[in-house]
């Protein structure tokens, strides 16, 4: 497809796809990079074509400054991703923070008239109108105070929080994402239109099954929840689960 490299820096396709019939765009995890669906690039049916979102300040932009405002964030990756929508049809994934940026990037192309996916997969993420305020503010802690958190807020295990790799290559990355998620405010919208998919985990000290649920609110189109187990990051050991539901949800256009 005819587009600038630029904008293949911010979408990244590791098994290009030329016949599929299905874009599945996939935005990953607050502090996580493409990387997180290297797997699902050859894992999911030939018909679906994964192209992972890498944001800038992590893994192959590391050496770019990060985004740490939800507006600027939304914008852009709007921006560079509005190109890559006119060959057909696409859904979106996005899991916790990226649950968050494909949903509000749903309603940015209906408010810019682009085309609109053809699903929204939501995992993790709570329905957002559920939560007219924000969690408190985390990113003017220490590493230590800031980590130690993250492990009460999301169950992320503290020997991997306690690694030196995480601190020095995966650090800066979560502190961008979550002052992103600190700047983002709600704003009421009409439902969308778009089918939404939704994904919780029994055991997730972040996301309630009602808060999950609560999405159907958030379309006028067909809604399924699913719960599977695990807590907030079941994102890798329910894997196959999650291929399965994206495939089952998709039949009627990958």
């Amino acid at each position: 497809m005819p587009v600038p490299p630029v904008y293949r820096r911010w979408v990244t396709c590791p098994e290009p796809r030329p016949h599929a019939s299905l874009r599945l765009f996939c935005f990953h995890f607050a502090g996580g990079d493409a990387s997180t669906f290297r797997l699902w690039t050859t894992q999911l049916p030939d018909s679906i074509e994964v192209c992972p979102i890498e944001f800038p300040g992590r893994a192959t932009r590391n050496n770019e400054a990060p985004i740490t405002q939800f507006r600027e964030l939304l914008e852009k990756v709007g921006t560079m991703v509005r190109p890559f929508l006119k060959d057909g049809p696409f859904a979106f994934f996005g899991h916790s923070f990226g649950g968050i940026t494909a949903f509000e990037l749903t309603r940015w192309l209906r408010r810019n008239a682009a085309p609109m996916p053809s699903r929204l997969f939501l995992s993790a993420c709570p329905a957002l109108h559920l939560r007219q305020r924000p969690p408190e503010p985390i990113t003017h802690l220490s590493d230590t105070e800031f980590l130690e958190q993250l492990a009460i807020r999301y169950g992320t295990p503290r020997e991997v929080l306690e690694s030196e790799d995480v601190r020095q290559t995966v650090l800066p990355a979560l502190r961008a994402d979550l002052l992103v998620g600190e700047s983002y405010q709600y704003q009421p919208e009409p439902p969308l239109e778009v089918p939404i998919s939704s994904f919780g985990a029994f055991d997730d000290p972040e996301v309630s099954q009602d808060e999950a649920e609560s999405w159907r609110e958030q379309t006028t189109g067909e809604f399924r929840l699913r719960m599977l187990p695990g807590n907030h990051f079941f994102l890798t050991a329910e894997r196959r689960r999650l291929h399965q539901a994206i495939v089952e949800d998709l039949q009627s256009v990958a």
